[in-house]
């Protein structure tokens, strides 16, 4: 299986600008768009902040979540979702039991439909075994 399909599959829908999937727990990059580079210690910050508590969600909130060399504003987070903005852009970010979708958008693209999308694919690799 090439997990750069998904990726691809996501960007076709034009609500996703870039995508990032890595996994979980040891958040090592299995397919990432072209133009970003991700930091090991922003992708374990994020995975972390799927959980309640000061060095989880509490940090997201009180610091903003970094992602790709950018510092993005916490907007809410769940149990397996995070949603960020810097400006008009920002992050949908999902999360299975073994991979997180990071979904980036830009001006011009609805966060809402960025979000759906993102999502949705975590429910079919959820459903998928993944």
């Amino acid at each position: 299986m090439s997990w750069d399909s998904y990726r691809d599959n996501l960007i076709a829908s034009q609500c996703v600008d870039k995508v990032v999937i890595c996994g979980i727990p040891d958040g090592g990059v299995w397919t990432q768009s072209t133009g970003i580079t991700v930091k090991p210690e922003e992708v374990k910050a994020i995975i972390a902040g799927f959980k309640k508590g000061p060095d989880g969600r509490d940090a997201l909130q009180a610091k903003g979540v970094n992602f790709g060399g950018v510092k993005y504003m916490f907007i809410n987070g769940e149990d397996n979702e995070i949603q960020a903005k810097k400006g008009a852009a920002g992050l949908s970010i999902a999360k299975s039991s073994k991979c997180m979708i990071v979904g980036i958008y830009k001006d011009g693209q609805q966060p809402g439909n960025c979000r759906a999308r993102v999502e949705a694919m975590r429910d079919y690799l959820k459903n998928s075994g993944y």
